[in-house]
């Protein structure tokens, strides 16, 4: 018997074959499916083992309370959930308590918590994401607890006795970043900042000319209350489409953030689509946006050409010594809509 964490009499220890009963006592138990999987499912032993004793990339374990099991919880890593792109590192959790006589008593919060620690501190998760089911006010209020966030509703996102349910996407960020909406009191500062970097505020690109410092977006503040990164956007009839995404410190996943944050915006807008373009020469970028799922669908040759017209401060020469010369487009499509 392994056991991954122990606190105060609470215990995980990894699944083992003889659990394969605890799991078919609980999951044939009315109280917990009407929670858990839903009361139209039917578990035999067969079930259990199909579903429970998998060769995958999920953790699986018993908890137990003074060494007698009382639940399950799973842990395993996602790169996106319904479509939102997550930081690298991001884990999801499901869990449920399999003994109803120990509801209400604090436990799920403890065993959340312990879970949530060992993720951060043996894993080096860097975010922790679970979705639950909006009607269940327990799991939410003891998600909270912990210190998970809700983010967004994903609309029509789990099939739960017989019809579509919304659930809230809720992160748990080991990362001390400060994520704010822009508004007026950051034009200043994101003046200075679009200056600095890009010689104006001024962006020219094929789809129009912006003032980067008046878009709506986000921007990230790190511990000393510094900026390290902002991401811009403008809503289109159809479409959101991100005009400049700028991370300050690299590979510590500022900008897979500032990404998620715009990619949940678009899913509260109704928009089913996120589009961006970025230079021949932004080899970087055109890696980062692949893995989060954004396709190439055109290459617009001579558009930095012709921006540079307007705007002369466009270097001619850009990453890798590369002539910078054509924009590249990438969309993103997302099959569930998120609302407030």
């Amino acid at each position: 018997m392994t056991t991954l964490i122990e606190c105060n009499g609470l215990s995980i220890r990894i699944i083992e074959t003889e659990d394969e009963l605890h799991l078919l006592k609980w999951l044939t138990n009315d109280e917990v499916l009407a929670y858990y999987e839903g009361r139209d499912k039917t578990y035999t032993i067969d079930k259990v083992r199909s579903d429970f004793f998998v060769d995958d990339n999920e953790t699986r374990c018993i908890i137990y309370k003074d060494n007698s099991p009382i639940g399950y919880i799973q842990f395993y890593p996602l790169n996106e959930v319904s479509g939102i792109s997550l930081p690298v590192n991001s884990y999801g959790m499901d869990q449920f308590i399999g003994e109803p006589t120990y509801w209400n008593k604090g436990i799920g919060t403890k065993v959340v918590t312990m879970v949530v620690n060992y993720l951060i501190e043996k894993v080096e998760a860097s975010l922790i994401v679970m979705d639950p089911q909006t009607w269940n006010k327990r799991a939410i209020t003891c998600y909270e607890n912990v210190g998970f966030e809700r983010k967004c509703v994903l609309s029509r996102n789990e099939f739960h006795e017989g019809e579509w349910r919304d659930c809230y996407l809720m992160v748990y960020d080991s990362h001390a970043y400060n994520i704010q909406r822009i508004g007026k009191k950051h034009q200043v500062e994101l003046q200075k900042l679009f200056t600095s970097l890009w010689g104006s505020t001024e962006m020219v690109i094929t789809s129009g000319e912006y003032d980067l410092s008046k878009l709506e977006g986000y921007i990230a503040y790190n511990k000393m209350g510094l900026i390290c990164g902002v991401v811009t956007y403008h809503l289109n009839e159809n479409f959101l489409e991100i005009i400049s995404l700028d991370s300050l410190v690299g590979n510590n996943g500022i900008g897979s953030r500032l990404l998620m944050e715009v990619e949940i915006t678009a899913l509260m807008n109704g928009f089913h689509e996120i589009a961006l373009v970025t230079t021949n020469d932004n080899l970087h970028a055109l890696r980062f946006y692949q893995r989060k799922g954004y396709r190439l669908t055109g290459v617009k040759l001579n558009a930095v050409d012709q921006a540079r017209v307007q705007k002369p401060e466009i270097p001619e020469i850009g990453y890798h010594q590369i002539p910078i010369h054509d924009e590249v487009d990438l969309r993103k499509k997302f099959s569930v809509r998120g609302t407030v």
